[in-house]
C-alpha cells in the first residue's frame, strides 16, 4: 500500500511540474499580486513607499504674518510633503480640484491679529475628500501643526509671564527698599522738625521778654521826658508870664513918672512930648497874665498825657524750617500685555463638490463592478474563442464568405453588450440597496462604462491571443486583471499609492474609468469630467482591438 501511495505521489508531482501554466498559477501569479498589493497599502500601514515622490500641499498665506512663516517652515519640515506656496487661494483651489493635490491649506487674511487679540481665528482647509488617505494625513500633519504651535506660543506666554512676575517682584522690593528709606527720612524730618519747634519756641519767648522789658523801659523812659517836658515849659510860661506881670508893672511905674514929671514942670508941662506909645500885647499874650501855667499847659497840649510814643516792639523772626526731602516713588513699570492668543481652529472644506462624508460603496461599487466585469469579459472572450478554435467552428467560420475579423468584432460586440449591460445592473443594485450616488448627470456614467467595457473586452482578446492554451489563459489573465484592477484604484483609492505607482497606473485603462467615476459620482461633476477619460479608454481599446486581432490571427494561423 506504502509503495502504491508513494507512485501515485511522484506521478502527480511529476505531472504538476510538467505544467508550466500551473506552476505560474501556483507562484508568480501570488507574487504580483502580493506585490502589487504590498506597495499599494505600503503608505497605509506606516510603510515607507513613496520613493521619491512626495505629497503636493499648495499653501496660500494671505496674512503675510509670523504665523504663516510658522506654518510653512513646520510643514517643510516633513519629508513627505511637498509644500507650495501660492499666491491665492484661487490658485490654491484649483490645484485641489485639478486633482494634484488632495487639499490645500489657506491662512486668511488678519489671522495673526486676530490671535494676538485673543480671538479664535481659522485656518482654511481646501480638500479633495475622494483622498481620503492622504487628506488624512494632510489633516494630521496641520493638526499637529497647530498643537505645536499652540503649545509653543501657550510656553512663550508663560515664559512672558514669568519674566512679568520676576520684575513685579523685584519692583516691589526696590519700593519696599525706597519706602524704608522715606521712612527713616520722614522719621529724621520728624525729629528735625521737633528741634526746630521748640528751638523757635524758645526764641519767641526770649523776644516776647525781652520786648516787654523794652516796653516797659519805653514807658518808663516817655513818662520822665514828658514829665521833665511840662515843668519845663511851666518854667518857661512861668517866666513870660513874670516878664508880662514886670511889663505891666514898668508900664504903670512909667506912667506915674510921667504924671511927675509933668506935675513938677508946671508951666512947661506942655512942652514936654508924650512918650512912644508901646505895642499892645495879643489877647492871648494878656491871657497869660491871669492863667495859671498849668492850665496853659492843659489848653496847650490836651492830650499830652496820651501821646507818648512807645519804642517799637522787637520782632522776633523765626527761624527759616528746612526743606522736606524729596519723595521719590519708586517706577513701578507697565504691566505686559498678556493678552492669551485665541484658538487656532481648522475650517475643511470640499472645494471638488465631493462630500465630506463618504459612503464607502461609492469606491467599492465601481470598482468590484469593474474588476469583475475585466474577469468575465476575459473569461468570455478569451475562454470562448480558444474553445472554438479547438472544437473547430472558427475554422468553419474562415470558410465562409465574411471576413474573420467581422465575425470576430461581432462575438465582441456581443461581449460589449452584456458587459454594459452588467454594468448598468450593479450600479443599479448599488444605487438602490447601497446608496451609492450617482451624480448630477446618472446617464453620464454611460461614457465611461462603454469605454472600459470596450477596453476589456479588446484586451480580452489580446489574451486569447497570447495564451498559448485554453489553461494559460486564467492565470495570464488573472494576473493581468488582478494588476489592473489593484493598481488602478479599483479595490482602494489610489491615492493610498505612493507617487510612482500612481504615475505607472496611467498605463492601465482601470486607473482613467476609476477617475471618470470618482468625478461623476463622488466629486458629483457635471458630464465635462468624464470626456478625458472616456476618449482615453476609447484609445486604448482601439490599441487593445488592433493588438488582439493581430495576435488571434497569427495564432489561428499556427493552429488551423
Amino acid at each position: 500500500m506504502l509503495r502504491g501511495f508513494s507512485a501515485a505521489l511522484a506521478k502527480d508531482l511529476k505531472l504538476l511540474l510538467r505544467d508550466r501554466v500551473g506552476l505560474i498559477f501556483l507562484t508568480i501569479a501570488p507574487v504580483v499580486v502580493i506585490t502589487v498589493a504590498g506597495f499599494s497599502l505600503a503608505s497605509l500601514y506606516g510603510g515607507d513607499s513613496r520613493g521619491t515622490g512626495a505629497y503636493l500641499f499648495p499653501v496660500a498665506d494671505e496674512d503675510g504674518g509670523r504665523l504663516g512663516e510658522r506654518i510653512r517652515d513646520g510643514l517643510a519640515q516633513q519629508s513627505w510633503l511637498e509644500v507650495r506656496p501660492v499666491a491665492s487661494r484661487e490658485e490654491a483651489r484649483a490645484l485641489v480640484r485639478s486633482h494634484a493635490a488632495g487639499a490645500a491649506l489657506i491662512v486668511p487674511q488678519g489671522t495673526t491679529a486676530t490671535l494676538a487679540g485673543g480671538q479664535p481665528a481659522p485656518l482654511l482647509l481646501f480638500t479633495d475628500p475622494v483622498k481620503y488617505l492622504e487628506v488624512a494625513k494632510l489633516r494630521a500633519a496641520v493638526q499637529e501643526l497647530r498643537h505645536a504651535i499652540e503649545a509653543s506660543t501657550i510656553e512663550r506666554a508663560s515664559r512672558r509671564l514669568e519674566r512679568a512676575r520676576e520684575r513685579a517682584l523685584a519692583a516691589r522690593a526696590r519700593f519696599e527698599r525706597r519706602a524704608a528709606t522715606l521712612e527713616r527720612k520722614a522719621a529724621a524730618y520728624r525729629g528735625r522738625l521737633a528741634t526746630v519747634r521748640s528751638e523757635a519756641e524758645r526764641n519767641l519767648a526770649a523776644e516776647r521778654t525781652e520786648g516787654e522789658h523794652r516796653a516797659r523801659d519805653a514807658l518808663a523812659a516817655a513818662a520822665e521826658r514828658e514829665t521833665r517836658a511840662q515843668e519845663r515849659i511851666v518854667q518857661e510860661i512861668a517866666a513870660v508870664r513874670g516878664y508880662l506881670v514886670a511889663l505891666g508893672a514898668a508900664r504903670q511905674e512909667l506912667d506915674a513918672w510921667l504924671a511927675e514929671l509933668r506935675a513938677k514942670a508946671g508951666p512947661l508941662a506942655s512942652r514936654i512930648p508924650p512918650p512912644p506909645a508901646a505895642p499892645e500885647p495879643p489877647p492871648e499874650v494878656r491871657d497869660l497874665e491871669s492863667t495859671e501855667p498849668r492850665q496853659i499847659l492843659a489848653r496847650l497840649l490836651p492830650d499830652a498825657a496820651g501821646e507818648i510814643e512807645l519804642a517799637a516792639s522787637a520782632h522776633a523772626a523765626l527761624p527759616q524750617l528746612p526743606e522736606p526731602p524729596a519723595i521719590e516713588l519708586p517706577h513701578l513699570p507697565e504691566p505686559p500685555a498678556l493678552r492669551l492668543p485665541g484658538a487656532l481652529e481648522i475650517e475643511e472644506t470640499s472645494v471638488t463638490g465631493a462630500s465630506e462624508k463618504l459612503n464607502t460603496f461609492d469606491q467599492n461599487v465601481p470598482g468590484f463592478s469593474v474588476t469583475f466585469l475585466l474577469l468575465g469579459v476575459l473569461l468570455g472572450i478569451s475562454l470562448g474563442l480558444l474553445d472554438e478554435r479547438d472544437w473547430g467552428t472558427l475554422a468553419r467560420l474562415r470558410a465562409t464568405e465574411t471576413p474573420f475579423a467581422i465575425v470576430l468584432v461581432a462575438k465582441l460586440t456581443a461581449r460589449f453588450a452584456v458587459g454594459v449591460a452588467q454594468m448598468a445592473i450593479l450600479f443599479f443594485v448599488g444605487w438602490l440597496v447601497f446608496g451609492v450616488s450617482l451624480g448630477p448627470e446618472p446617464w453620464a456614467l454611460a461614457l465611461p462604462t462603454c469605454g472600459i467595457v470596450f477596453a476589456g473586452t479588446a484586451f480580452g482578446l489580446i489574451v486569447a491571443g497570447a495564451a498559448p492554451s485554453r489553461e494559460a489563459v486564467l492565470p495570464l489573465g488573472s494576473m493581468a486583471i488582478i494588476t489592473m484592477a489593484a493598481v488602478g484604484g479599483c479595490w482602494w483609492p489610489i491615492d493610498l499609492e505612493p507617487p510612482w505607482m500612481r504615475q505607472l497606473a496611467l498605463a492601465f485603462p482601470t486607473t482613467w474609468a476609476m477617475a471618470a467615476y470618482n468625478d461623476l459620482m463622488i466629486r458629483r461633476q457635471p458630464l465635462d469630467a468624464a470626456l478625458r477619460p472616456s476618449v482615453v479608454l476609447l484609445g486604448f481599446g482601439v490599441i487593445y482591438l488592433v493588438l488582439g486581432l493581430v495576435l488571434f490571427n497569427r495564432q489561428a494561423r499556427r493552429n488551423p
